[in-house]
């Protein structure tokens, strides 16, 4: 009886926490609603100042800004407008949810209504670089409390609606949320991307940009097929030096190296994984545009700030990656494997080219496609030594990359010539998820013809 009685008592205070969480997580949410009605963001431009509340922000066309030699309408960002009817929605949602019991939904929608202040952080930079065309360089942006309250509260009313349903639930709830955090961050830069690179391709056309040979910024001329044609020979061109290179090195340490001479190279590795960009740019700006300067085949037949210079930075640059990780697939490989082979006949050197690489390539193949992502995406160290001309690509050739015409031009670029960097970032960033589809699609057709 008394045991009945003790967990009936466990039952009843249970019962009346679960209440609690769930009048807080309504109460956090209605707060998130009432707050749709008051500013929610401030636009100040040079003496003119727009505090927005959400309903104003959902409803409104735009802003009149006044400019020392220009104005105009400045619109408010679709998506804007969306993601701030949708937190005050969702909040709604999950008041609903919790009143009908379904806990877990409602902390769904508690989490999505968290999110949404962070899309609006994102297009609300649609407003400033509209504003920048207008010549207004005074230009700030507040985000005010509804903005925090829906950040916070929403995530807050999520935790509190997932645990209700006890503690064990709660934390594998947050473990499927964290899990899922690299997949909306993807999502989320993918819908940015698309949003401020698609105009630019609509209004100077997609074949004029991908496949036009001349970009004049002042003229409004963007095409950049010289850059795509080097950022890809440059990568390629790494690849083939920094891969055999990598591979061999991560052989050495894993199955050849003496213990005392492993201890030094290893090291010495991981130290080129942990310096900075712009070090190995200056090391290439003094060292390697020099010595292909005055290298004897190449005089008088370029000034050093070549293709050739940023190929051999970034295949020095990507070593680090391949051989750390295809070091690890080598030393995960079965002891067994080995010893079977050597059982058979075969030389160490047999071993590892026939048997032990070939049991290890998922994960050298990783290595690579690791590698590639980082020749793809290098940019302070391109800059320094690749000579920064929108050139079709020559060996001996200034040229310029994907990622050096974003980093040069963004800091100065307004209007229809900002939204053409923005493109350039949107076929870089369709270019890297080619490549890494590729890789996976070769890596899972590799694995399944070992299995057959």
């Amino acid at each position: 009886m008394q045991t009945s009685l003790t967990d009936e008592h466990v039952e009843q205070k249970r019962a009346i926490a679960n209440r609690v969480k769930t009048i807080v997580a309504i109460a956090l949410s209605a707060v998130i609603i009432v707050s749709f009605f008051f500013p929610y963001i401030r636009f100040v431009f040079r003496d003119t100042s727009y505090p927005l509340t959400g309903l104003q922000l959902a409803t409104v066309r735009g802003m009149m800004v006044y400019g020392p030699q220009m104005s105009g309408l400045v619109t408010i960002p679709l998506l804007t407008r969306i993601a701030v009817i949708a937190g005050v929605v969702l909040a709604l949602a999950g008041i609903v949810l919790l009143l009908v019991r379904k806990p877990v939904w409602a902390g769904v929608a508690y989490i999505l209504a968290g999110v949404t202040p962070l899309v609006s952080l994102i297009t609300t930079s649609n407003i400033q670089t509209a504003v920048t065309s207008l010549n207004i360089s005074e230009i700030e942006i507040q985000y005010l409390w509804p903005f925090l309250c829906t950040l916070a509260f929403g995530i807050a009313g999520a935790i509190l609606s997932l645990w209700t349903q006890g503690t064990e639930r709660l934390a594998q709830s947050i473990f499927k949320v964290f899990s899922c955090v690299s997949v909306g961050s993807v999502a989320v830069i993918t819908i940015y991307i698309i949003v401020s690179g698609a105009p630019a391709l609509a209004e100077i056309g997609v074949g004029n940009f991908l496949f036009g040979t001349e970009w004049e910024a002042s003229s409004e001329i963007f095409g950049i097929l010289p850059m795509i044609l080097s950022s890809i020979v440059g990568t390629i061109g790494a690849i083939i030096i920094g891969v055999p290179v990598g591979l061999l090195t991560a052989i050495f340490l894993s199955e050849t190296a003496n213990p005392i001479l492993a201890k030094i190279v290893r090291p010495a590795v991981e130290l080129l994984a942990g310096i900075p960009s712009v070090i190995y740019g200056f090391f290439g700006m003094l060292v390697i545009v020099p010595a292909i300067r005055t290298f004897p085949p190449f005089q008088g037949h370029t000034t050093g700030d070549s293709l050739l210079a940023a190929i051999i930075i970034l295949a020095i640059m990507v070593l680090p990656t391949i051989v750390n990780v295809s070091e690890t697939a080598l030393r995960a490989v079965p002891v067994s494997y080995r010893e079977a082979s050597l059982a058979l006949g075969a030389t160490p050197t047999t071993t590892i080219f026939k048997v032990t690489v070939p049991a290890a390539k998922s994960g050298i193949l990783s290595g690579v496609i690791l590698g590639v992502g980082r020749a793809i995406g290098e940019t302070m160290a391109v800059i320094m030594v690749a000579g920064n001309v929108p050139n079709m690509p020559r060996l001996l050739g200034s040229v310029r990359f994907l990622t050096t015409g974003i980093a040069m031009e963004m800091s100065y670029s307004t209007g229809l010539h900002r939204q053409a960097l923005f493109a350039i970032g949107l076929v870089l960033f369709v270019f890297i998820m080619i490549v890494n589809i590729s890789f996976t699609y070769i890596s899972k057709k590799g694995v399944q013809m070992d299995a057959n």
